[in-house]
């Protein structure tokens, strides 16, 4: 499963978490089947690129994605898309996988 998480920084796990879904300046993808990270710089609408955050999560081939907050537009177009939407992302990448796997993420909602 490929994980899509934005994030402020480029420290690995240590990534703090972005605040901000539509302005996050990177996007670190953990595909856990191989246990392995990458972290992506985005150039989404507000940086001066052409395509939305959630745009390049969705070409991403993203299965899921793990944020704090975000907009009714960019769930829609995840989902849509098939790309599962989980909420309450707090503190690094590291702390988020770890929430996931104990079931304390929600859903996101219109």
């Amino acid at each position: 499963m490929k994980i899509c998480i934005p994030v402020t920084e480029e420290r690995g796990m240590d990534s703090k978490v972005s605040e901000h879904f539509g302005k996050t300046p990177l996007f670190a993808f953990y595909d856990d089947e191989v246990n392995e990270l990458e972290i992506m710089k985005i150039e989404g609408r507000h940086s001066g690129g052409g395509l939305t955050p959630a745009k390049i999560a969705v070409n991403s081939d993203a299965d899921i994605l793990i944020c704090a907050n975000i907009g009714s537009k960019a769930i829609n177009l995840l989902r849509t898309h098939g790309v599962d939407v989980l909420m309450g992302a707090r503190g690094t990448v590291a702390e988020t996988l770890n929430m996931l796997k104990r079931g304390e993420l929600t859903g996101a909602t219109n």
